[in-house]
């Protein structure tokens, strides 16, 4: 099992260089997928707000993205039923619109909910994390209006996301090889 993870370690290293190298071709190839993930954690985002509810530990913010994600996996299934009867290309160019699209009304959800998430750090708490919290918040809203009027950027955007998650990815496989498994 430990050859297995660092070799799959190793592939997860190589295709992250792939995605940070070609952002842009990593964005046109995903689509799909990341879509469909989407619409996964859009469920999932859905049902832990009804369980979280039940406990006093839902969000408001975390209920609208994860509609937003359901959405976005609809759209793609619609968007993929009527790719039989037109041109593949058109097909994909409608999924990736709409990914973006949708991805950057997340960032401006995400940002809103992190700049009111630091308000209340700030009068809840009252330590210094409040401004890191509140200038992230910022910079992720200035992203998504800025990301409405360049959509390359947000496609590369997430072609980058994806290389550094397989990063860590395959890091944390080829080191678990290395951990004492008594």
């Amino acid at each position: 099992m430990k050859v297995f993870n660092v070799i799959l370690g190793v592939f997860a290293l190589f295709g992250a260089s792939y995605c940070i190298l070609f952002p842009g071709k990593t964005f046109l190839t995903s689509g799909w997928v990341v879509t469909m993930l989407l619409a996964v954690w859009g469920i999932c985002a859905v049902f832990s707000f009804f369980t979280g509810k039940k406990e006093g530990k839902s969000s408001k913010s975390e209920m609208i993205l994860g509609i937003l994600g359901i959405v976005m996996g609809i759209a793609a299934a619609v968007i993929t039923l009527l790719g039989i009867f037109m041109a593949p290309i058109f097909t994909t160019l409608l999924v990736d619109m709409t990914m973006l699209l949708m991805f950057c009304l997340w960032l401006f959800i995400s940002g809103i909910d992190s700049i009111v998430a630091a308000i209340r750090i700030k009068k809840t708490t009252g330590s210094k994390w409040w401004i890191f919290t509140l200038a992230m918040g910022i910079l992720v809203l200035l992203a998504a209006v800025y990301g409405l009027f360049h959509g390359i950027f947000l496609a590369q955007m997430i072609g980058l996301g994806i290389g550094y998650l397989l990063i860590c990815y395959g890091v944390r496989l080829i080191a678990s090889a290395f951990e004492n498994n008594d």
